[in-house]
């Protein structure tokens, strides 16, 4: 279902920014569809971390295929079983780490759709392996929070640098981008990724 905020994001923000009006115009029957599985979202965040859209699509399919993509399901493969998957050691321990939290209800998800969005973020990276990146795509394709910039996704950043203008990563000024974008930022991430994508981007 498309967010209720979708078209009067699109509206302000093709207003005053020309390039996201060509990219949105390119694309205006697509919307961001909001997962309703919080687990499966962190499990394709950690997943994603670090590495392409096609490697990442590559590594879940495998995953799918090993186990049901729930807690149980993750907890009752052997790590070696899913790090054939694709996985890293590191991203294994994650995955596990999470599916335990989750089902000993150490973590609960209804509690952080409730926080806003800095405190929901804090308390997602209380959690081993979810740091900024991840928690902001857990808030922009779970939460459906619309004011989300992830700064440091290298699509969002590559973008900046090869439509905006922006020199590099380190000069990027993040914040004239926020303000401008402001209540909108999710939605222009979003088409910023669509623009450089093959298909509708999800976690």
């Amino acid at each position: 279902m498309k967010p209720k905020y979708w078209d009067k994001a699109i509206k302000e923000l093709s207003s005053k920014d020309p390039i996201l009006k060509k990219i949105i115009g390119n694309h205006k029957n697509e919307y961001l569809i909001p997962s309703n599985d919080p687990f499966n979202t962190l499990v394709n965040s950690i997943i994603g971390q670090q590495i392409s859209t096609h490697a990442a699509k590559s590594i879940k399919m495998k995953l799918e295929k090993l186990t049901k993509i729930n807690p149980k399901g993750i907890l009752s493969k052997k790590s070696n079983e899913l790090r054939k998957c694709g996985l890293s050691s590191m991203k294994v321990k994650y995955l596990v780490d999470i599916s335990e939290r989750v089902e000993n209800k150490i973590t609960d998800f209804y509690n952080i759709s409730n926080l806003e969005d800095e405190e929901a973020k804090n308390e997602l990276m209380k959690i081993k392996g979810i740091g900024p990146w991840t928690a902001e795509m857990f808030l922009i394709f779970y939460l459906a929070r619309p004011n989300i910039l992830p700064r440091g996704d290298i699509g969002i950043i590559n973008s900046l640098i090869n439509l905006y203008g922006e020199n590099n990563k380190d000069s990027i000024n993040f914040e004239k981008f926020y303000i401008k974008w402001s209540p909108w930022n999710s939605v222009a991430s979003w088409f910023l990724w669509r623009n450089i994508d093959d298909t509708n981007v999800s976690y």
